[in-house]
């Protein structure tokens, strides 16, 4: 397909830098837009993969239910059961991955909860979210921050 997604988002940016930023006097909105183009930059670069993320982690995440549905509730488990008894989205269907992994998410938030979890399965489940953290193809990039003379008058402290 062309122009790519990547082709947009970077032709995107590159309209937001050339045309709209030296028209953007305000620091505070400055600073706003370049967050924001920082932020598409990110994602453009991302985006490539989030599939293969979601698969993986949609993958890793069912074997850790899985090792921790024994200690769960009866509801809890058959849940899990269900879910894993699903099949996997198409791979290149990523809002089909995102949901299954949302849904994987919200039983393993559930999971977490059950006071019969071992000390092994409490490090299990860390060392799993560790693990996804440090996969994670998106990532909050973080450009100058907002300038204090714009502060909210709200907000700022009292002299």
């Amino acid at each position: 397909m062309k122009p790519s997604v990547e082709q947009q988002l970077q032709g995107t940016c590159r309209i937001l830098e050339t045309v709209v930023a030296p028209c953007v006097a305000d620091p505070l909105a400055r600073t706003l837009l370049d967050n924001a183009v920082a932020n598409l930059r990110m994602l453009t670069g991302a985006l490539p993969a989030v599939a293969g993320f979601l698969r993986q982690d949609n993958e890793a995440t069912l074997q850790l239910l899985a090792a921790l549905r024994d200690s769960l509730t009866s509801e809890l488990a058959v849940r899990i059961s269900e879910t894993t008894d699903e099949p996997e989205p198409d791979p290149a269907n990523t809002a089909a991955l995102d949901e299954r992994n949302n849904r994987l998410r919200e039983l393993l938030a559930q999971a977490v909860c059950s006071e019969r979890l071992t000390p092994a399965h409490h490090r299990a489940i860390v060392r799993h979210m560790t693990e996804r953290a440090s996969r994670a193809p998106m990532r909050y990039v973080a450009t100058a921050s907002t300038p204090s003379s714009h502060q909210d008058p709200r907000h700022a402290n009292p002299a």
